[in-house]
């Protein structure tokens, strides 16, 4: 499976780098489960879907972080695809479902593919993550289901430095 699943992402690279032009390819290796290789695997399989999406919001000099329950750090809001969802489509609506507003999508911010590794030593299950750059549209910010916090965070180095500091006192393990 992971082969069809690399042809898969590989267009999608091809595909993203020939609308946006230059696009900022982020590759990780991660260690999982096997049940969650697995999933990623019969996923693809059997709905043709893979990977996620969110949306970096931006305003009046501020970015829009969640905290999700049960994971580590901050994060720009998303969620995974659904069969028969753009990537764009999933953006919108993770976002929608993350923090109850509503966004326009202004460009790709960056394309996250992590490279999953089982135990059991079968070649990495690439998985997608779409993370576009947009704007408020409407709605206030209210934290969803799954949602710990979510909050808007000064762009200056200094208000990252909070978030970005909180990021590096958690262990990255997918």
């Amino acid at each position: 499976m992971p082969i069809e699943l690399s042809r898969h992402v590989n267009g999608l690279v091809a595909d993203l780098a020939a609308e946006h032009g230059e696009i900022d390819l982020v590759g990780r290796r991660v260690e999982c489960s096997t049940d969650a290789y697995d999933a990623v695997c019969e996923a693809f399989d059997a709905f043709g879907v893979v990977g996620g999406a969110g949306i970096e919001v931006t305003e009046g000099g501020e970015s829009l972080f969640v905290r999700y329950e049960k994971a580590d750090g901050w994060v720009d809001p998303g969620t995974g695809r659904r069969p028969g969802e753009s990537y764009r489509e999933c953006a919108k609506r993770g976002l929608r479902e993350a923090t109850g507003i509503e966004a326009n999508i202004d460009g790709l911010a960056q394309l996250h593919v992590l490279y999953m590794d089982d135990p059991t030593g079968r070649d990495p299950a690439p998985n997608p993550y779409l993370s576009f750059l947009g704007t408020r549209e409407s709605g206030t910010v209210s934290p969803g289901p799954g949602v710990e916090t979510a909050r808007w965070v000064d762009e200056t180095p200094a208000g990252l430095d909070l978030v970005y500091e909180e990021l590096a006192e958690r262990p990255l393990d997918g």
